[in-house]
């Protein structure tokens, strides 16, 4: 199985997201999945995002997902240079 490389929760475009690298053609690229992604496909809870416990209930929906936004991921047709990231947002899934 392959898994994510570096997942952390970020802040992109001004909202709360995770934010992690795939492989992508033996190269690295930077995804990052919405907040609002991980509510509707992956069970987050939006009152747990107001909790103390928001780092751990957003991780623990990425993982449920992982599968899943491994496989979008997946389906990218390259890699961009410079920084950027591609944003998987809730229609993406």
């Amino acid at each position: 199985m392959v898994y994510p490389i570096e997942p952390r929760i970020a802040y992109v475009e001004g909202d709360v997201a995770v934010q992690f690298k795939y492989l992508i053609a033996g190269r690295s690229q930077t995804y990052v999945v919405t907040l609002q992604a991980l509510e509707d496909h992956f069970g987050l809870n939006p009152t747990a995002v107001a909790s103390q416990q928001r780092d751990v209930a957003i991780g623990e929906a990425f993982q449920r997902g992982w599968e899943r936004i491994r496989n979008v991921a997946a389906r990218s047709k390259r890699a961009l240079d410079g920084g950027h990231h591609i944003v998987r947002h809730t229609d993406d899934f």
